[in-house]
């Protein structure tokens, strides 16, 4: 049977010999030529072991699935400085090398757009979370700047004010600040998907922003930049930002 983890747009083919990780069980990476300069990224696999039923099983158990991810996740990446990389999804599996060529050729127009579309960028994922704690130490410094100037009354009666003002406001003033962040960092990148679904998943959920831009490769330095100084504007707001990547283009896949 064929695994197959990646399509890679290259003008000749891609050099396998430093691609030792891989899905557990698998054989050796090898290169399928499609045909005008695009490759597919395959390995062997046991059906005994990647079969239908094998797979249905071992979907049962997350440590199993976990390390199987990480090891085509690791395959993939090894071609980012390609000139385009079409991930698979994980567990796209063929009969034979030529099954998995001829679904090549049947989707190739398809295929060709998204390695237009997506050829010299990369991923990048940022995530803004609210952390309260944070805001209310802003809201203690603010405060101790200043007790020297108001009497112990008025200060206590501020200081009070404001702590509440952290539960009320702070929070809703936070969700804006990401989603304007969302956007100024959308106009540094060709695409942007902010994935909603997420942020909501649990009821008051202090995830702000879960993202994913496509960065051109030769903006990624400027693109960087940008988000330490939006992180840096939103810190005293009590927002922590986490930025990850270079990924593959997965969110950015139609």
């Amino acid at each position: 049977m064929t695994y197959l983890y990646c399509l890679v747009r290259a003008g000749r083919k891609p050099a396998l010999r430093l691609v030792r990780d891989g899905l557990p069980g698998a054989g050796p990476v090898r290169a399928l030529d499609a045909g005008g300069g695009l490759w597919l990224v395959v390995a062997d696999v046991d059906e005994r072991e990647y079969g239908e039923a094998a797979i249905a099983r071992g979907l049962g158990d997350l440590d199993w699935v976990s390390r199987r991810a990480v090891g085509h996740e690791a395959v993939v990446e090894r071609f980012l400085s390609a000139a385009a990389v079409l991930p698979m999804q994980l567990f796209t599996i063929f009969k034979t090398d030529e099954r998995a060529l001829e679904h090549v050729r049947a989707d190739r127009g398809r295929i060709e757009r998204i390695l237009e579309r997506t050829a010299g960028h990369v991923e990048w994922g940022l995530r803004l979370t609210w952390d309260e704690q944070a805001a209310r130490a802003a809201v203690e410094r603010a405060h101790e700047a200043r007790s020297a100037h108001e009497s112990g009354g008025v200060a206590y009666l501020a200081r009070k004010r404001d702590m509440l003002d952290v539960s009320r406001t702070k929070l809703a003033s936070a969700r804006a600040e990401a989603t304007r962040a969302f956007t100024d960092l959308s106009r540094r990148a060709r695409d942007a998907v902010r994935r909603t679904s997420t942020e909501q998943a649990a009821p008051g959920s202090r995830l702000l922003l879960d993202a994913a831009f496509l960065v051109p490769a030769k903006h990624v330095t400027a693109f960087k930049s940008a988000v330490r100084q939006a992180e840096k504007r939103l810190r005293p707001e009590g927002i922590s930002a986490l930025l990850t990547g270079p990924w593959p283009p997965y969110n950015f896949i139609r």
